[in-house]
């Protein structure tokens, strides 16, 4: 089972991992479900806000918001990373600002604050930007996240890439703590579909399309449904392995991701 002594451990591995790596990978997928299944969630008309942020120096995903001048993001993704640009389908767009929160600190991750907005120098068009949660509880609620890149299941964690987007649900299963707040990030682990011994929170009862984000998905939505809206809860941050200590995304890995609800203020 999950303590926080051994989340830890294993996210300090995830980070000399992403250096050595860089951030290419995405959506890990359960291995008894047909990968199609995940690219045509990724096909949604929900995942159509969802673009890649590409800088000189690392890449991640990003969700258009406001009035689609806007895209929120990781701070990580875009700290020291210049010449930025947001690629949606067959558009680019210049990235004119850059606002991270101050509360960020790339030396040590517990600052929280892991959060960006991008200001485009114009308006992404085709799609309608997507609601962020500004009061709602995520907790125990289904979600539903997308990403690009290399993809695995969850016996392997992330072995290819192929650029695609795809698309996973999962459950929000706890809120973490950081120096500064108590509900910093939302987490949610990666439970195989019949044993039970890889949950590491919450039910162990894998959703359909059960999936978990890998180091390159950062800055990506988690996006939940209340009522009939879908709203932003969180941005993918890290992952962590308090199983293995070996943070590949395979099951019984966590994500976490900043609670957005905690800035939208």
């Amino acid at each position: 089972m999950w303590n926080r002594a051994n989340f830890w451990r294993g996210v300090s591995l995830l980070v000399v991992a992403s250096v050595i790596h860089g951030a290419a990978w995405s959506i890990v997928r359960r291995h008894d479900v047909p990968d199609s299944q995940y690219q045509l969630l990724g096909a949604s008309a929900l995942a159509a806000t969802v673009g890649r942020v590409i800088g000189s120096n690392a890449s991640g995903s990003g969700t258009v918001i406001a009035n689609g001048r806007w895209v929120l993001t990781a701070a990580h993704v875009v700290y020291n990373n210049p010449n930025l640009v947001f690629q949606l389908g067959a558009s680019t767009y210049t990235v004119q600002n850059v606002y991270i929160h101050p509360n960020y600190n790339p030396s040590d991750l517990m600052y929280g604050g892991d959060i960006a907005l991008l200001e485009l120098s114009a308006p992404v068009v085709g799609v309608t930007p997507a609601l962020i949660n500004t009061s709602f509880s995520p907790i125990g609620l289904n979600s539903i996240s997308v990403g690009y890149g290399a993809t695995g299941t969850g016996l392997t964690g992330y072995t290819t890439y192929d650029g695609r987007r795809r698309g996973m649900t999962n459950v929000v299963d706890a809120y973490l703590s950081s120096y500064n707040n108590s509900t910093e990030w939302i987490l949610s682990d990666f439970d195989h579909p019949t044993d039970s011994t890889y949950s590491t929170m919450g039910s162990s009862m894998a959703t359909p399309f059960e999936g978990l984000v890998a180091p390159g998905d950062s800055g990506g939505p988690v996006f939940i449904q209340v009522g009939t809206n879908r709203y932003i809860a969180g941005v993918h941050s890290f992952i962590a392995a308090p199983l293995d200590y070996y943070p590949n995304a395979s099951y019984g890995d966590i994500q976490a991701s900043t609670n957005v609800a905690l800035y939208a203020g």
